[in-house]
């Protein structure tokens, strides 16, 4: 006599026919002059999925991260967080569904890109995500056994293949969430690396500009030392030379009219004689 037993399992109900896509556009105004967007990343920081009459409502919050570098070549790091939503109605998954179903709905997020610009004192970001939603149900699962109070051949090939696609499927996901991971893992180190490159870079730059500086306020010192020198120069050397050179002919005068005018005296009488 077969005899059942029965256990709490969740099961597939369906899944979306198709993947779909979350094609967003954002802008944001640069508080200060920027003159290139030298990289930007993505990440996704949660997704959940509501139930909305006949339809479930995806939100997916990113946190955009933009590494920007102004005109003195200092770079500066804006982040952003964005939460997109979108409206996926029952009709869109390959089984059908009803409301008064006790479903769970799990988002499977394929791929996400981006790609932007800096224009105009704006940046601009497009975000580009691949997804699947799949509904699932937790249910009561019968198992039936035989004459030998053993299960049978055909349920247990039946529990199996259906636990084999689910490990399949969470390990297909495993490895993508490990994947993209790795490439976050790698993005922010990167990242950490170019921002130390970039503040060594910088502190090279400050002092050097100090340095700059300093030698700037030096010449411009020195050059208004010469300016003054100049001018005293230009308004008072002139009335001391002639002060002196008016004072030593006077003093030679008599001695001069006694020799030399006399002699031209003796030879002027001379000529008329």
């Amino acid at each position: 006599m077969e005899q059942a037993f029965s256990i709490w399992s969740s099961v597939i109900m369906a899944q979306l026919k198709t993947p779909r896509y979350l094609d967003q556009e954002y802008s944001y105004p640069c508080e200060r002059y920027h003159r290139t967007l030298d990289d930007l990343r993505v990440k996704i920081k949660q997704s959940e999925v509501f139930p909305r009459g006949q339809a479930v409502e995806v939100q997916v919050t990113v946190d955009i991260l933009c590494l920007l570098e102004d005109v003195q070549g200092s770079m500066h790091l804006l982040k952003q967080e964005e939460t997109i939503k979108e409206r996926v109605s029952y009709n869109d998954f390959n089984q059908t569904l009803e409301r008064q179903d006790s479903l769970h709905f799990v988002i499977n997020i394929k791929d996400i890109s981006c790609d932007g610009g800096l224009s105009r004192g704006e940046i601009r970001v497009r975000l580009l995500i691949e997804y699947n939603l799949i509904a699932t149900r937790e249910q009561v699962v019968r198992l039936w056994t035989g004459e030998q109070g053993e299960l049978s051949q055909q349920s247990l090939n039946q529990l199996f293949e259906r636990l084999e696609e689910e490990v399949t499927r969470l390990t297909g996901e495993n490895r993508e969430l490990h994947r993209k991971i790795y490439f976050y893992q790698r993005d922010i180190s990167s990242m950490k690396r170019s921002i130390r490159k970039l503040e060594k870079r910088n502190a090279g730059l400050l002092k050097e500009v100090k340095y700059r500086e300093q030698e700037s306020e030096e010449l411009r010192q020195s050059l208004q030392e010469k300016e003054a020198r100049i001018y005293r120069l230009q308004h008072y050397s002139g009335s001391w030379s002639n002060s002196n050179e008016a004072d030593e002919p006077l003093k030679e005068l008599p001695t001069a009219e006694s020799g030399l005018g006399v002699r031209i005296k003796r030879l002027f009488l001379n000529n008329l004689s």
